[in-house]
């Protein structure tokens, strides 16, 4: 799950209340910005928080970030706040887990691109996932090279996160 990035459900409340997000179930719509009209998928998950009523976490999950569906997989329950695997209960934040550049174009919609913005990306066929919403490596993984463009256009994506972060979550 190499490129994702946790966020909470309440920095997503809060980004659509602003108006720079829109939701259809679980796709996020950038609505402003350099990153307008791009959707991205997001993916139920959970930050372990602590361990409920007791000082050892024989699962070792505390201070992970694990998606809904992993923990199903691990036999765990999931509440509203908590995960229940076993005997143990854990105290959680529920958010979601999306490809960096998903939060990194949210985040930019904000702020005014310092450098001049790409042309729009082609429109996607439906069913198919736009190009900057597959996972980082997934060009690698496919036997194709990423050109210098593409690397450079991720590097200021993630430059614009951290800003985006530093400025908002402090």
């Amino acid at each position: 799950m190499a490129g994702l990035l946790f966020v909470t459900q309440v920095i997503l409340d809060t980004w659509a209340g602003q108006g720079k997000i829109d939701f259809a179930g679980n796709v996020m719509t950038i609505l402003a910005g350099e990153g307008s009209g791009r959707a991205y998928t997001l993916l139920p998950a959970v930050r372990i928080l602590r361990v409920v009523g007791a000082d050892a976490d024989p699962n070792g999950l505390v201070h992970k970030v694990k998606a809904e569906a992993q923990l199903r997989e691990m036999g765990a329950e999931i509440l509203s706040d908590a995960v229940v695997m076993g005997d143990v209960a854990y105290e959680v934040e529920p958010g979601f887990m999306a490809e960096a550049a998903a939060l990194q174009a949210a985040a930019a919609s904000v702020v005014a691109p310092a450098v001049p913005v790409d042309p729009p990306a082609p429109p996607v066929a439906a069913g198919s996932a736009p190009a900057s919403a597959q996972p980082a490596g997934a060009a690698a993984a496919a036997g194709q090279e990423l050109d210098p463009q593409e690397l450079e256009r991720r590097r200021k994506e993630a430059e614009t996160l951290a800003r985006f972060l530093l400025e908002n979550l402090s």
